[in-house]
């Protein structure tokens, strides 16, 4: 299923929401929908050659087993006539998920699971899997509203794949898309504090809006059914993109794993880790290194 939205569950209610995210995306795209779910019983290295009996592992599956046929309820509340495949894996979730991503066409996975630290938004599995998945990425804490998609552009190639993926999202969607550029990570008060004046700041703006133009200019092209709104503003990108989201409702953010200030190396940047931490809706992370869909 090269083609399906994968999506891990493990009967946390952010995972309960993911299913329910990739089974309206998977109707959307007419695509078909992948569940799994992994178990471990390898033991830790504080008690190393300690074998775990046979009916604890038989009743591990057991549980894992519950947990894939509940999520496919679940997936077929919402999209009923979807085709869903079901996979039950040992070893590391984390892993996993990223060896699926090989062939997945998107991954899409709850905020945090059952053995997130309370009160945690954000997991270390969802992490990992966002910085190292070989497809897009789809972070899932709170289902969103029904109004926008907002994309964050930088005018790095970063940035390009995750401005076709939001293009395309919002095309299914019958979505508006919000195209959200900040040209300095200074707000304009800040900016008036270093001595540019009126004149300089409107011109850096005016610089910006072109640049965003262009960029913009053939997805529009391929997607004339989606309406797009600039936001140019000089602030920081990750708070105008949360800010951008609520105010429309928002559906969805997609965003580069990280941009033109990221260090060399580091899979996800300040600004995706931040929205990630925040959103009131999905985020997706569209890595420069991902396969085409």
């Amino acid at each position: 299923m090269s083609n399906a939205f994968v999506v891990g569950a493990d009967g946390s209610s952010a995972a309960t929401e993911a299913i329910k995210w990739a089974a309206h995306s998977a109707e959307l795209e007419d695509r078909p929908l992948r569940i799994v779910t992994t178990f471990q019983t390898e033991t830790s290295g504080y008690a190393p050659g300690l074998v775990i009996p046979q009916d604890v592992v038989d009743a591990i599956r057991d549980d894992a087993q519950k947990v894939v046929t509940d999520a496919v309820e679940t997936a077929k509340s919402v999209a009923p006539g979807i085709s869903i495949e079901t996979k039950i894996f040992e070893g590391k979730p984390a892993l996993v998920l990223r060896d699926l991503s090989e062939d997945a066409y998107k991954l899409v996975v709850g905020s945090r699971g059952l053995g997130g630290v309370k009160g945690l938004f954000l997991g270390s599995v969802s992490v990992n899997v966002a910085a190292h998945a070989k497809c897009p990425v789809v972070v899932v804490g709170k289902p969103g509203g029904d109004g926008a998609v907002v994309v964050g552009i930088d005018g790095s190639e970063v940035s390009a794949p995750a401005v076709a993926e939001a293009f395309k999202e919002a095309s299914f969607r019958k979505a508006k898309l919000f195209a959200v550029h900040t040209y300095t990570d200074l707000a304009a008060d800040a900016l008036y504090g270093y001595g540019l004046d009126e004149a300089e700041l409107q011109r850096l703006s005016d610089d910006a809006y072109e640049a965003l133009s262009e960029r913009l200019a053939g997805f529009s092209a391929d997607y004339p059914d989606v309406e797009v709104e600039r936001v140019i503003v000089a602030d920081g990108p990750a708070q105008r993109l949360l800010d951008v989201a609520a105010d429309n409702d928002a559906q969805l953010i997609v965003m580069g794993s990280r941009g033109r200030g990221g260090f060399a190396g580091m899979l996800l940047g300040s600004t995706s880790q931040s929205v990630l931490h925040k959103a009131q809706c999905p985020v997706e992370i569209v890595r420069t290194e991902t396969r085409a869909s």
